[in-house]
């Protein structure tokens, strides 16, 4: 059901017209009124209020099955929370017809403890594939800050003794926040976690609330960031916590935390921005991928509701029970949806097709023949070299179809995509994380699975957008070789690319994220990249970028395959140094493989960047996908082929 809510003011000094009452000490938390008294009726809590979290795993934990709304505590700011008392004038925040006596709970005496409202709600949209946009209503028992004393006093003091079992703990838990057991949002975790904790030890004395009513009295902790194995990763940093701020003589914290605490590891994936003019409040979303979001539950210690097999089907859920599942699904996210992302953002963006919107077949641009090409390829890679490479890994074939085919639908939404250059961003590093384990796979196979040309061109395209422009490559175009010069003076880790093809059209210089720009119509792109590898020749460490511009790649094709090869086998880069960890033993037919395909990259790459009519990227493109010159197989071709 659509449920609407007031918003109530949120100015410091505030008053209730008819109680005239001051609520300035009051407002760093807000309770439902659907969610019982004194929030009885709540079983979950969410630290975090980041747009993933409230488009994935709340709006699981809000459906009709679970019988509770979970509690929303932003961890720092307050805007979130200032977004129920803000008033909007917006009709579909109406209170349900309660006047003004209804501004706040009582504790028997007549005085307010906290603002409530009839219910509370947040809106989520989603832009359909034809271009219509939903807007869900997504309810919550009560919305927090833990970013002020009393706003953590309310939920730590005043909430969690009222509420009767806590089932589960949702973390919006960035990669910065997983860190060490010392940043903020570890240490309110492990709080809670104690204050949980104190109140088991009262119901055994007492008749007092229960932990949780889950199968196995079990609090579940499931975080909605891809930190790998994040619930590991949580649990010994709250262990550390428990032992440094929260030691006792028996070790009784710490024992609950191994015995009434299960801190699930976890996967999210679905692509999020946020609406227009909306300050970030509101979610705007893709639509439901198949796996939104998974969750590894070895011991069945979820709450019963999420078993049903529909409900997780309608909220894009996966339930695994073996790690092994959960370890190939992450797999599958790294290598299929990632891995095809980021092999096409950086051709994309150096042909000026700076959406991904670009690759909808609906598209009726000018450039429209290139994306068709782009699509042909990345059917091939995906077809050729990612689908054999897994399937070689142990991961079937089946479950791997059905997530391209899930991911290309979503890659090509005609109405959601994404900034090309934004994904380019760490290009070196994802390359690595995202291609090396297909490419490893493949070099070790004892089959007939070569890596092919489309392999070798998602390679070789990453490291042409890592060149830096140079007086040579940009003597053509006039803004280029001043947008050099000032680079250089500006000295601050940041490197200025040259596009492949310039739109006069577009004059505009984009900023596409942390202060990087470019512009279409002269030609350049900023970027950076600290990516460390060691020129063979030279003997000289250096950033990835550095290497590259001092090759003349024509002349000296030699030099280029160590600087390929030096960074197709460094942990930061390529991520292909286990090939050869074993020294002398490694088999012979393993280094045949990877010499040819540092071979292969080299050649392609010293044509990328070599200038000429026959070095641009649509070309080389275009003659694989017409089987043209040594391309006898498309892009499917063998890689020996450039060797």
């Amino acid at each position: 059901a659509i449920i609407t809510t007031t918003r109530l003011q949120s100015t410091v000094s505030t008053r209730t017209k008819k109680q005239n009452i001051d609520t300035h000490i009051i407002m760093d938390f807000i309770l439902s009124q659907s969610a019982g008294t004194n929030g009885q009726g709540i079983s979950a809590i969410c630290l975090g209020s980041g747009r993933f979290l409230r488009s994935v795993l709340v709006p699981f934990l809000s459906n009709s099955n679970s019988n509770s709304k979970p509690a929303v505590f932003q961890t720092r700011g307050r805007t979130f929370l200032d977004s129920f008392h803000t008033d909007t004038g917006d009709d579909d925040h109406d209170d349900g017809g309660n006047n003004e006596d209804n501004g706040g709970t009582t504790d028997g005496t007549n005085n307010v403890r906290v603002p409530s409202s009839s219910s509370l709600h947040y809106e989520m949209d989603t832009i359909e594939f034809n271009g219509d946009i939903t807007t869900s209503k997504i309810e919550i028992y009560a919305a927090g800050t833990l970013g002020t004393v009393n706003g953590k006093s309310q939920l730590i003091d005043e909430l969690l003794p009222n509420t009767k079992e806590i089932s589960v703990i949702g973390m919006g838990v960035t990669e910065s926040g997983l860190e060490s057991a010392d940043t903020q949002c570890m240490l309110d975790l492990t709080q809670l976690l104690y204050k949980l904790f104190e109140q088991q030890q009262q119901s055994r004395t007492k008749k007092c609330i229960a932990t949780t009513d889950n199968p196995t009295g079990k609090i579940c902790v499931i975080n909605t960031d891809n930190v790998p194995n994040n619930g590991n990763v949580i649990r010994s940093h709250v262990l550390e916590n428990a032992s440094k701020h929260y030691v006792d003589d028996d070790d009784k914290f710490v024992e609950f935390l191994n015995s009434k605490v299960a801190f699930l590891n976890s996967m999210v994936d679905r692509i999020t921005s946020s609406r227009p003019n909306s300050n970030g409040l509101v979610p705007l979303c893709e639509p439901l991928p198949m796996k939104a979001l998974v969750i590894c539950d070895e011991g069945r210690d979820l709450p019963s509701w999420m078993n049903d097999v529909d409900v997780q089907s309608r909220f894009g859920v996966k339930i695994r029970r073996d790690p092994k599942e959960l370890e190939s699904d992450i797999a599958l996210k790294l290598r299929v949806a990632n891995g095809t992302h980021t092999a096409v953002a950086h051709a994309m963006a150096l042909l000026s097709l700076v959406n991904t919107e670009a690759l909808s077949c609906s598209s009726s641009s000018p450039s429209s023949s290139n994306t068709i090409i782009i699509n042909n390829y990345l059917d091939s890679l995906y077809d050729t070299q990612i689908l054999p490479g897994a399937v070689n890994d142990g991961i079937s074939s089946s479950e791997t179809n059905a997530t391209w085919e899930d991911w290309r639908q979503r890659l090509r939404h005609p109405h959601f995509g994404l900034s090309t250059f934004f994904i380019t961003q760490n290009g070196a590093a994802k390359c690595g994380i995202r291609l090396g384990p297909t490419i490893k796979s493949l070099i070790l196979a004892n089959n007939n699975d070569d890596l092919s040309i489309s392999m070798v061109f998602a390679v070789a395209v990453i490291l042409r957008f890592l060149t830096p422009a140079s007086s040579t490559n940009a003597a053509a175009n006039k803004n280029l070789c001043q947008r050099i010069e000032v680079t250089k003076q500006q000295q601050r880790g940041v490197y200025l690319g040259w596009l492949d093809y310039v739109d006069s059209s577009d004059t505009t210089t984009v900023t596409y994220a942390d202060g990087l720009r470019y512009n279409l119509s002269e030609g350049w792109y900023e970027f950076k990249c600290n990516c460390p590898i060691r020129a063979t020749l030279s003997d000289k460490m250096m950033t990835l970028p550095e290497a590259l511009s001092k090759l003349d790649a024509q002349n000296q094709l030699r030099e280029c395959k160590e600087v390929v090869r030096s960074y197709l086998l460094h942990p930061q880069g390529g991520d292909l140094h286990a090939l050869l960890l074993e020294g002398e033993t490694v088999e012979e037919n393993t280094r045949r493989k990877l010499d040819t395909f540092v071979d292969a990259v080299s050649t392609l790459y010293a044509r990328m960047v070599g200038g000429g009519d026959g070095s641009g990227i649509s070309v080389l493109l275009r003659e694989m996908a017409e089987k043209r010159h040594v391309y006898s197989n498309g892009f499917a071709t063998s890689c020996a082929c450039l060797t």
